[in-house]
């Protein structure tokens, strides 16, 4: 690892831990129960690579925190998706059926990647990185995506950490996916690039979600007359 690397690592390390700490503060971790799993990987696989990098920064390592990456970020919008529409039963169906089809349209352009490579080879980590990787980020993208569009057009309330998870995956993501284009077009003589720009855009991620994760709940819209009057009622009932 370079010594950017590293430095980087160490700054996401602190990032996460105090991402997680805003998410237990602010009593945030039940709703999204995905993201806090993700969260605690990012955490495990940094301090494993940073940590011991003669063991763990190797591709086979790189490619099974990938996989378990790439499976908890469907399992993040599928939950948001779950716990933003559950109230709503015309969205919801909308919502199912559109998580469908992607998920099914991803599934279909993973099957295209070479199969039958041995486990550790070059051109098994070559596939996985120029290959499969950008079909399932592309894949995500278009399900975060998907879901942000359904929010505005069935108007349905968001809260606001559940928007600001959204609002930190798409950007990064897009990055990533342009990131590992530019890898599969040009070759490896890009890689140097894509190993700084993208721990780069992750220390940003980091940076928002923890930004995120201490902003307090918004006040509730209701005047003080109206807060009055169901106070009033609280007590007449009780």
């Amino acid at each position: 690892m370079t010594v950017w690397q590293v430095l980087v690592a160490h700054a996401v390390k602190i990032l996460v831990l105090l991402t997680l700490a805003g998410i237990v503060t602010r009593h945030r971790a039940r709703m999204c129960w995905s993201f806090l799993a993700y969260l605690i990987t990012i955490l495990a696989c940094n301090s494993l690579i940073s940590l011991w990098p003669d063991t763990f920064f190797v591709s086979w390592f790189w490619m099974l925190k990938q996989a378990l990456y790439d499976c908890l970020r469907l399992a993040i919008a599928i939950e948001l998706a779950y716990r933003t529409f559950r109230a709503f039963p015309g969205a919801q169906n909308t919502a199912r059926r559109m998580v469908f089809a992607i998920l099914a349209v991803t599934s279909l352009a993973l099957i295209g990647v070479p199969s039958g490579l041995s486990a550790g080879s070059p051109a098994l980590y070559s596939a996985a990185l120029q290959e499969w990787e950008p079909r399932v980020m592309t894949g995500t993208i278009w399900l975060m995506n998907g879901l942000a569009v359904l929010v505005i057009w069935y108007r349905v309330p968001i809260h606001a950490y559940h928007k600001a998870i959204l609002l930190g995956f798409v950007p990064f993501l897009l990055v990533f996916t342009t990131l590992l284009r530019l890898l599969q077009i040009y070759g490896w003589e890009v890689l140097p690039l894509v190993q700084s720009a993208e721990p780069a855009a992750f220390l940003l991620l980091m940076a928002w979600w923890a930004h995120a994760a201490w902003e307090p709940d918004p006040a509730p819209d209701v005047s003080p007359a109206l807060g009055s009057g169901r106070q009033a009622q609280r007590a007449y009932t009780l």
